[in-house]
């Protein structure tokens, strides 16, 4: 009897000690996150010029980019300042291509495979976009281009996880030239740099003009370090074309520009080109007033919600306006914030392509479409008329850079950019038009 009561009395203090162990437990300190507990927060690798001769670039693409997570979020942010996505904190990685293509492959593989980046944006360079493209098809991760604007990246070489949401060199060859054509003259000539992006461009033009009832009579190309412009602009002048379009880069601009007026060209023909960032504008520009020229993005022009957001955002931030590239940050911004709100936060390559495919969203330039089929981004385009080239026209120390006057805002979906796939992708084109 004593053995069954001794058994007893440890059988009910065992019982008490694995219930005092159970209540013990229950109140130890929280244990901090572990690796997987903080693997929420989503890793985004942008990749910019941040030295080099299109730093400036660089620099709008990330500033819109911030300033487009800051709008999505509604101000919303961790305990760290990164802003809400899709219920995630959002960690911007931003690297430094330096415009070369290798330095930029090898960053994006460095970001996904040791930073854990599982999104892609940029780049500046059109070179370095190009060779990102197999770096998003190997790691099915979806690189969003902006600001680069070769038609490779949605044509050439395209894969499915390549969007973009800059636009292409066939928008501004289509909307320069609906507006020439229909209201100056339909013969052009073209004079443009003698490597892929001269040529490219002249191609671009060529088609352009053809779909309005232009045609170019005189397309002409030169080095890309000439210095005297004579006698390719004296060619430009004897072929009797209407209009004299330009596709160049650099600082021999403003040597091609001043040579057209000494030569009297700017009288003799409307010239045409694009119209770059505000702070170089001036000496570019300078001797060039009243002309009309093509525009991806000037804050004086859009009348919504969101530039007038943006615009406020940026001086209060960095006291001057947006910039030619900064509404292109904060495009890709929103384009990914709304595909992240459908997947849930998901950002594996079929669930995000199924999010993208076809997403239509406002944006600083108004609507934007990505077309299922390339992942061409359809969005509106400027004519502008230069009307001033003083950037700080009230005098208050602040530079507005309002240089023009809006002669026409082409819809989003009116210019009909063409399907450039190849090979086994080009049977997505369909019944979108063609080169």
């Amino acid at each position: 009897m004593k053995t069954q009561r001794l058994w007893k009395f440890v059988t009910l203090l065992t019982l008490m000690a694995l219930l005092v162990s159970a209540c013990v437990q229950r109140v130890e300190p929280t244990p901090e996150p572990t690796e997987e507990e903080e693997a929420d927060v989503l890793k985004i690798g942008q990749l910019s010029m941040q030295s080099g001769t299109m730093a400036l670039y660089g620099q709008q693409q990330h500033r819109g980019f911030m300033l487009g997570l800051e709008y999505m979020s509604g101000g919303e942010t961790d305990d760290e300042g990164r802003y809400i996505i899709a219920g995630r904190p959002v960690e911007v990685l931003l690297r430094d291509t330096e415009g070369d293509p290798e330095k930029g492959v090898a960053l994006a593989r460095e970001l996904i495979e040791a930073e854990g980046v599982e999104l892609l944006q940029g780049p500046v360079s059109s070179a370095v976009a190009a060779a990102l493209t197999t770096v998003a098809e190997e790691n099915e991760i979806i690189l969003m281009v902006d600001p680069a604007a070769s038609a490779f990246t949605t044509g050439k070489y395209f894969n499915p996880y390549v969007f973009r949401t800059a636009r292409t060199n066939y928008d501004d060859t289509l909307v320069i030239a609906k507006y020439l054509v229909e209201n100056v003259g339909n013969t052009f000539a073209h004079i443009g740099i003698d490597n892929a992006f001269g040529q490219g461009s002249g191609a671009a033009l060529k088609y352009s003009v053809e779909q309005y009832g232009g045609e170019v009579v005189a397309d002409i190309y030169a080095p890309f370090d000439t210095t005297d412009f004579t006698p390719y602009i004296q060619q430009a002048m004897d072929s009797g074309a209407d209009c004299l379009f330009l596709t160049w880069a650099g600082t021999g601009y403003v040597t091609l520009f001043q040579q057209l007026s000494d030569l009297g060209a700017l009288e003799e023909m409307t010239v045409a080109t694009g119209y770059g960032d505000n702070a170089s504008f001036a000496a570019v520009y300078g001797s060039a007033m009243d002309q009309i020229g093509l525009n991806v993005y000037h804050y004086t022009v859009p009348d919504n919600a969101i530039n007038d957001w943006l615009t406020e955002r940026h001086f209060e931030e960095y006291n001057e306006p947006p910039d030619l590239f900064t509404a292109g940050g904060m495009a890709s911004a929103i384009a990914l914030a709304e595909a992240l709100e459908k997947t849930g936060g998901d950002t594996s390559g079929d669930a995000m392509i199924d999010a993208l495919e076809g997403l239509k969203f406002q944006g600083p330039k108004g609507t934007y479409y990505i077309r299922p089929e390339d992942h061409v981004c359809e969005q509106p385009m400027n004519i502008l008329r230069l009307v001033n080239l003083e950037p700080d026209q009230d005098g208050d120390g602040v530079n507005e850079y309002e240089f023009f006057e809006t002669v026409y805002v082409s819809e989003y979906d009116e210019l009909g950019v063409p399907c450039t796939l190849e090979g086994d992708y080009a049977d997505r084109c369909g019944d979108l038009p063609a080169p």
